[in-house]
């Protein structure tokens, strides 16, 4: 076994809600805060990369004694995320089959917060897998919603977007 355990989504609400259940997602700042399940470690990066050693780190107390359930998109960054974790002494660890876009298709996200990020011309999609109204910035390609895109600190200068990390839209 060199990758976590694939569980289908009525698995997944179980394990969610058991108290013995670390639930990680492993996508993107960006990512999640747009939509994640409540009760989820969501660590602040902006790469998958630098997730892993952060999570291997503040978990590291509970390889043994706890479930390390991880989620993405689709399920390939947990693909190779439960391989290390693995590989790095967690004995439990289970990832959602599909990710969370199969999520939706089987449950309606019946625990999912939020939209969902994907990386395609549509931005997100909501739970029922219709695209939503985000678009991403030319500056600093993160989403953004209407709220965001009205704001006053929202401004288009000569060719750039001054947003988010630039100039904070939600204070």
């Amino acid at each position: 076994r060199n990758k976590g355990v694939h569980v289908g989504a009525e698995q997944f609400n179980a394990l969610i809600e058991d108290p013995n259940t670390v639930l990680v997602d492993m996508r993107n700042h960006y990512e999640s805060e747009i939509g994640h399940f409540k009760n989820a470690i969501t660590p602040d990066v902006d790469t998958f990369r630098e997730s892993l050693d952060l999570i291997e780190e503040d978990l590291r107390k509970h390889k043994e004694d706890k479930k390390l359930v991880m989620y993405c998109t689709g399920g390939i960054r947990c693909e190779k995320a439960s391989a290390l974790m693995l590989e790095n002494g967690f004995q439990n660890i289970k990832q959602i089959e599909g990710g969370v876009i199969n999520y939706f298709k089987e449950t309606g996200g019946k625990h999912w917060n939020g939209d969902c990020f994907v990386f395609d011309d549509r931005v997100a999609l909501n739970k029922d897998l219709v695209e939503t109204d985000y678009v991403l910035c030319f500056r600093c390609r993160e989403p953004l919603n209407k709220e965001e895109i009205g704001s006053e600190k929202y401004k288009i200068d000569d060719m750039i977007t001054k947003v988010k990390n630039y100039y904070p839209i939600i204070d």
